[in-house]
């Protein structure tokens, strides 16, 4: 059910929407001083992504002095979490089916459960956003696997727009 997530295919996908979403940006100048941006990838050693996902795009300013930093959005990094978007958004609700229990202790699964669980509330700038725009008539969730019936889970076809709703 769940064997989109161990292929190379969905790794080089998500990896490619990123490197496009980094090019869009470094069309930009820095927003500090208008010099242009360059590239300044950082390693990353995320669990639960493939082997050759061990850099985060990013960028940098070229004037020395300035050098402010430039991370977009990422599919495949959930923030500064350690492990990949796609585990932390599946992982509480499909731990054993993902083949994660044991991986992940329980007190990063109850840390995950407080996130979603203010992430996911009403009161949230984000939800109320997407319960007026983008899905209305959800019902409240406190957990992401109650809205992935809404996205067609666990098509194929529903995953990028999976991690695209709930990436930070």
């Amino acid at each position: 059910m769940y064997d989109i997530a161990a292929k190379e295919a969905f790794f080089q996908e998500l990896r490619e929407i990123d490197y496009l979403n980094i090019l869009r940006i470094k069309t930009q100048a820095c927003l500090p001083c208008g010099n242009p941006l360059d590239t300044s990838n950082y390693p990353r050693k995320p669990r639960g992504l493939g082997e050759n996902e061990d850099r985060r795009f990013s960028l940098c300013c070229r004037l020395e002095g300035c050098r402010t930093r430039v991370t977009p959005a990422s599919l495949r990094f959930f923030g500064r979490k350690v492990y990949s978007s796609w585990v932390v958004i599946l992982a509480i609700d499909f731990v054993k089916e993902l083949g994660l229990l044991g991986h992940i202790s329980r007190q990063t699964i109850a840390r995950w459960k407080d996130m979603w669980r203010d992430r996911l509330s009403d009161k949230n700038p984000f939800m109320l956003k997407a319960r007026g725009f983008l899905l209305p008539g959800l019902p409240s969730c406190d957990s992401p696997g109650g809205f992935l019936s809404d996205f067609h889970f666990p098509e194929k076809s529903s995953w990028i727009p999976i991690l695209k709703f709930f990436t930070p």
